[in-house]
């Protein structure tokens, strides 16, 4: 009887997208800046590699160290999609670096395991900070949708934490 009940409550951890240790991720075909400037798929970064990462406190981009990188199947994303025409696919806790701090569709889970426990709410014509290789620029949000289909995501974590560039945004890692 307990394992039925255990069971039962693995699958719904699984089926709800829950996790013991959540991690905010990026859906397979995002790629991100590496320490060279070039474009890398998500799916093709390997652990010791290096990225672009963001200091929102000193507002400089550093070089930092892939740590680990867990990928996992998601069934409930977010396809956030500003004025500008860039778009990302992501779990709804992923944080995203904008004009009024840190900001998702989900902040309650989002300072569960993030860079700040002030996250706030994603809304419609917020403004979100993006890498443009010359500077950090900043355009509205014209859309948010949520996605009901399974799909790959990947977490990334860096040396040390802090914010990565991928599809352009900076976003948090945990």
């Amino acid at each position: 009887m307990k394992t039925n009940v255990l069971l039962l409550i693995l699958s719904c951890f699984f089926a709800f997208n829950l996790s013991i240790n959540a991690q905010s991720r990026v859906a397979i075909g995002s790629w991100v800046i590496m320490g060279d400037d070039t474009k890398k798929n998500v799916d093709d970064i390997v652990v010791g590699d290096v990225v672009l990462s963001y200091d929102y406190t000193k507002k400089v981009y550093e070089k930092k160290k892939v740590t680990s990188i867990d990928k996992a199947m998601y069934s409930r994303m977010v396809r956030l999609v500003l004025e500008n025409k860039l778009q990302i696919l992501t779990s709804s806790d992923l944080p995203f670096w904008g004009e009024n701090g840190w900001v998702s569709t989900n902040p309650e889970l989002s300072t569960e395991s993030h860079l700040s426990k002030d996250v706030k709410e994603i809304k419609t014509g917020n403004y979100l900070y993006y890498y443009d290789i010359l500077s950090t620029s900043s355009d509205r949000i014209a859309f948010v949708e949520g996605i009901m289909e399974p799909i790959m995501a990947y977490a990334i974590q860096i040396e040390g934490g802090g914010a990565i560039i991928a599809n352009s945004f900076i976003i948090g890692t945990n």
